[in-house]
């Protein structure tokens, strides 16, 4: 019975130690991309959530059917000023994801560092 126990248990220590070892190889590839791709997919439905590209697609159609020059004059001032604030919340958002992927590729080797570092 003792030696199905150390058996079991060293087929046990050798699969963490596997998957300790793998942990990093996996960070920086596959959770990388995934990270990566998740990030972009955020991005999208965000700006779809926003209409950003439906907004300047649209920017010269009059508005509500206003086809005279003061319709069209409001509807291109009011679009733009949406363009505008639609730009800056989509580029804040995207600066966001972007500083969260520097966070995945930084984090491991700050929190080796600083386990090195309260060792020592």
């Amino acid at each position: 019975m003792a030696v199905a126990t150390t058996k079991i248990l060293s087929v046990i220590l050798i699969d963490v130690g596997k998957t300790i070892l793998y942990f990093p190889v996996w960070w920086y590839s596959q959770g990388l991309l995934n990270v990566l791709k998740g990030g972009l997919n955020m991005i999208r439905d965000f700006e779809q959530t926003l209409g950003f590209f439906i907004w300047l697609k649209n920017l010269f159609v009059p508005m509500f059917g206003q086809r005279d020059i003061s319709g069209r004059i409001i509807s291109v001032f009011l679009r733009f000023f949406q363009i505008i604030v639609k730009g800056i919340i989509l580029l804040i958002f995207s600066v966001l994801v972007f500083a969260f992927y520097l966070i995945w590729l930084v984090l491991p080797i700050f929190i080796i560092y600083q386990i090195i570092i309260h060792l020592f």
